[in-house]
């Protein structure tokens, strides 16, 4: 590393991810039974406050969630999210798993997620962007310029 800031971008600008940990969910399909779903977790530096899950990856195109990098840390210590994703560790201490509640309308689904896979994953997105530093990855200008040119009305 020669020191120097990243180049800012906007948030979601598609590019290669900075860190990618795959692992394998067990979603629940019955009361006491689980299938398990190849996934993987994505953090980019040019979207810092936000990780994205890949479910299904051995399809041709992944069913992907995005939600805050926030939620997910604070997941493995409580209860977190109250929306369309929360995150939260088992309170068995037998089980060392995080919990993934994803609620689409019409079809929510529960899986579960060793800990110590989420916590590796947690540990490499802020080695790459501390907390507190995602503001320096932001391009405001570039992302501002994008939702504007999303809500100017058509030409002609």
């Amino acid at each position: 590393m020669t020191g120097r800031k990243p180049k800012k971008g906007p948030c979601g600008a598609a590019q290669a991810p900075d860190c990618v940990v795959p692992l394998t969910l067990a979603a629940y399909t019955a009361p006491d039974r689980t299938a398990p779903v190849p996934a993987r977790l994505r953090y980019h530096r040019r979207d810092p406050y936000a990780v994205h899950l890949d479910c299904q990856v051995d399809l041709p195109t992944p069913v992907t969630w995005v939600f805050a990098r926030d939620l997910l840390a604070q997941g493995l210590h409580g209860w977190a999210g109250p929306g369309d994703v929360s995150v939260h560790p088992s309170f068995d201490p037998a089980h060392d798993v995080v919990y993934f509640w994803l609620h689409p309308p019409g079809c929510p689904v529960t899986f579960h997620a060793p800990k110590p896979v989420i916590e590796q994953f947690l540990a490499a997105s802020y080695a790459i962007v501390p907390a507190g530093g995602e503001t320096e990855y932001v391009d405001l200008d570039e992302l501002l310029s994008q939702v504007r040119s999303r809500d100017a009305p058509p030409a002609g």
